[in-house]
């Protein structure tokens, strides 16, 4: 019975798991060939007909073993079925042939053994195609061209050595004796050429599965050439050196299936890789030149011309490769929206400029960022963003002087390297004129396009000593210059905000465990009801010298550290687990989730959150997502795409602190989302003015309009309050209402009701 192996590693797929009574049929079927092939050498110490009789006997072994393997293993099934009939069809014949003519003196040409030899070299070649497919799958053309090359000199060498021999010897014979014999040596041939192009596709590499198939075919087409060398000149006998390569080319095709195979074998590389197709071209070239002198037959003259002729177009493609290889590297080192270098560039031009770096030297980094792009694509689309970035990274290119460098690092920050003194005010003016330089208008589409930039300053040895540092030093100072509103900054180590980002901090954030994150929580009150509809949970670091550090201090930090995902999947998990105990007592309350925007980018985390609410058992729609309203400007094709995740998953998602900017009306009512979290930042314009208090009604009526649920936060004074209460807001949350604490403090506010106290009231 066929053993159908279940889902398995490529490993173990590329290793058979054999049964112990095959291992040892193996075994037998190796020594059978190899004792009969030793045999040979000393026939003439055993009796009349005792070869013949262990000939077939190994024969039969063999065959059988060949044909064991399709059964057993499932991997490769059809092609090594084919090449198991292939064995069994000659083999078969070899039968019929030894009892039937081995003491005629007249053979019959062709015979019924002739049908069944010539049978076996489709299905071999076939066999072989389906092999070399399923290994290597999509084979390059240059890949194609190198087997061809080796595979026609190796036909021209063959066809040279054995046509005109065999042509001769069947001058006196039938047509159909001519055409018999003239098969061997065409199949035999085609042999060859495929078992080399097959090696040669799989970049000969020290794989045993190929290279015993690959022998095997090649002894056994030596074994067949000399077969008809000696009937040729009548000198062949049974159970000579013949019959002993034959017997160990069936035996290495027939196990090449079972053998160990290595996890991944290795390509070779280098000049290997074109020793062989170089020896083969020079083969078919000297046969070309022997040409001349002898005569060959025309087969391998055509042969041995295709041969260069297929060098010469592997040549061509060999010089088209490399300049798509040069283009592909200046491509991987080229940012192609600005047409600046990408930070490869910089880190190869930094290290370079640290190494050359005199002793009274500073090597200066300083980042440059256009801080409104984001509104620029969300109002003139992107684009008309790319062109600036384009006009942008032309100047910045054109205002720099070598040996100083540029590149962009992403987004809208750009990085610039120069060395120079001890003086941090020379770098500071220098980053001011080239922020002067910068800040000239751009016209895109004919538009005049003011930008506002910043810059952020580190300097080696001063404040880094590693490229990477400084990098990382100067994006820090340019996040203190954007919180300063200030021009430029020039890293200062003493920062708070310096410390919180700095590596120390994130390698402590990295080992801290999940007791040392608070988990904290804010009921959100239904303004319908005037009950709790869900509750707002977010993460607290009570570090040892900085103390509780805020949800958002903390999520930039993890963010900075690459640990948003393991912080958020802890949030889930947490909030989840919570509420499965609330709905247990009776409570339907909700819980909302903070992501950040590369949560919402990761394609994992709706089915992380679908496999954490089915595992707790709580109603998809009893879990919130709250998104940062960057996501409307960044990406909103795939942010839609992710969202449209959560909505099919049951799963509702919010857009965080709306309001902070202006994203396109457009993109808000395309993205699957169930609510708008307002920022208190946008709450309080509502209190500067009539105006701007009619403008929050009607983005409140606008979200309404929409089916959107709208969620005031940050609800800390009386004056919020009360605007939360005139303005239409279906939901709140804030200290006025209810106080941030533990899970202990919430049971006041789930069981029970909390009237907003409206001024006035």
């Amino acid at each position: 019975m066929a053993t159908e192996p279940t889902t398995e590693s490529a490993d173990s797929a590329a290793r058979p798991r054999l049964p112990l009574p095959y291992r040892i049929l193996r075994i037998i079927t190796v020594a059978v060939g190899v004792l009969y092939a030793a045999a040979t050498l000393i026939s003439e110490i055993f009796p009349d007909g005792f070869l013949d009789t262990f000939y077939n006997v190994a024969i039969i072994i063999t065959s059988l073993f060949a044909c064991i393997r399709p059964i057993l293993i499932a991997r490769d099934r059809l092609a090594w079925a084919l090449i198991a009939a292939a064995i069994t069809l000659w083999s078969i014949g070899d039968i019929y042939w030894t009892s039937s003519f081995i003491d005629a003196v007249d053979i019959p040409v062709p015979s019924l053994a002739d049908g069944f030899y010539l049978a076996m070299y489709p299905l071999a070649y076939i066999g072989l195609i389906l092999l070399v497919r399923s290994a290597t799958g999509r084979v390059p053309a240059s890949v194609w061209l190198d087997g061809a090359v080796t595979a026609l000199a190796a036909g021209a060498i063959f066809s040279a050595l054995t046509m005109n021999t065999v042509l001769a010897a069947s001058i006196d014979d039938s047509q159909a004796a001519t055409l018999t014999n003239l098969s061997y040596p065409i199949g035999d041939l085609a042999l060859m050429v495929i078992v080399v192009a097959v090696l040669t596709m799989v970049r000969w590499r020290p794989d045993p599965m190929w290279w015993s198939l690959g022998l095997g075919a090649a002894f056994f087409a030596v074994a067949d050439t000399g077969y008809l060398f000696t009937v040729a000149h009548e000198t062949y006998a049974v159970g000579s050196w013949i019959d002993a390569v034959w017997m160990l080319g069936l035996t290495l095709m027939a196990v090449a299936g079972t053998l160990e195979r290595p996890d991944r074998a290795d390509d070779v590389r280098g000049l290997a890789v074109l020793l062989v197709p170089i020896v083969f071209s020079f083969a078919a070239l000297t046969v070309l030149i022997v040409g001349t002198f002898i005569e060959l037959h025309p087969s391998a003259i055509v042969l041995a011309a295709a041969c260069l002729v297929t060098v010469a177009v592997r040549t061509v493609l060999t010089f088209q490769q490399s300049k798509a290889l040069a283009r592909s590297e200046i491509d991987a080192r080229t940012d192609r929206v600005s047409g600046l270098g990408n930070r490869r560039v910089l880190d190869a031009a930094l290290d370079r400029m640290l190494a050359d770096a005199s002793p009274n030297q500073q090597v200066g980094a300083t980042i440059l960022a256009i801080d409104d792009l984001a509104e620029l694509n969300g109002t003139l689309g992107y684009t008309a963003g790319d062109h600036l970035l384009h006009a942008f990274g032309s100047r910045l290119a054109a205002a720099i002087e070598p040996p100083a460098a540029c590149a962009r690092l992403g987004g809208a920050e750009f990085a610039v390297i120069h060395a120079g003194g001890a003086d941090i005010a020379e770098f500071r003016e220098r980053a001011k004129q080239l922020l002067e330089v910068m800040a000239r208008p751009f016209l895109i589409d004919n538009t005049p396009i003011q930008v506002q930039l910043r810059a952020g300053i580190a300097l080696s040895p001063g404040h880094a000593d590693t490229s990477e540092e400084l990098v990382q030093y100067a994006a820090e100072a340019l996040h203190a210059a954007k919180r300063a509103h200030s021009s430029v900054e020039v890293y200062d180590a003493r920062s708070a905000h310096t410390r919180l980002y700095g590596p120390a901090i994130v390698a402590e954030l990295n080992a801290a465990d999940e007791d040392e994150l608070l988990k904290i929580y804010q009921p959100r009150f239904d303004l319908t009801s005037d009950r709790v509809s869900d509750v707002a949970v977010s993460l607290r670091w009570n570090h040892p010298i900085h103390g509780m550090l805020p949800a958002e201090t903390l999520s930039n930090i993890a963010t900075h550290a690459g640990l948003a995902s393991r912080l958020t999947e802890t949030v889930l998990r947490s909030a989840l687990e919570q509420c499965s105990r609330w709905h247990a007592s009776g409570s339907g309350t909700g819980v909302t989730i903070e992501a950040t925007l590369a949560d919402v980018f990761d394609s994992r985390l709706p089915y992380d959150v679908a496999r954490m609410v089915n595992a707790f058992d709580v109603p998809s729609a009893a879990a919130t997502i709250r998104i940062p309203e960057e996501v409307l400007l960044v990406d909103p094709q795939r942010a839609a795409h992710v969202l449209g995740q959560f909505r099919d998953f049951g799963v509702r998602v919010s857009i965080d602190h709306f309001g902070r900017s202006a994203p396109s009306i457009t993109r808000l009512r395309a993205l699957p989302i169930d609510e708008l979290s307002f920022s208190p930042a946008f709450l309080e314009t509502a209190l500067t003015g009539a105006q701007d208090a009619s403008l929050v009604r009607s983005v409140v009526d606008f979200a309404r309009g929409l089916g959107l649920a709208t969620v005031a936060t940050g609800v800390d004074t009386p004056a919020l309050r009360d605007i939360v209460a005139t303005c239409g807001f279906s939901h709140a949350q804030g200290n006025m209402l209810a106080p941030e604490t533990g899970p202990a403090g919430l049971g006041r506010w789930l069981f029970g009701t909390r009237p907003l106290a409206v001024a006035g009231n």
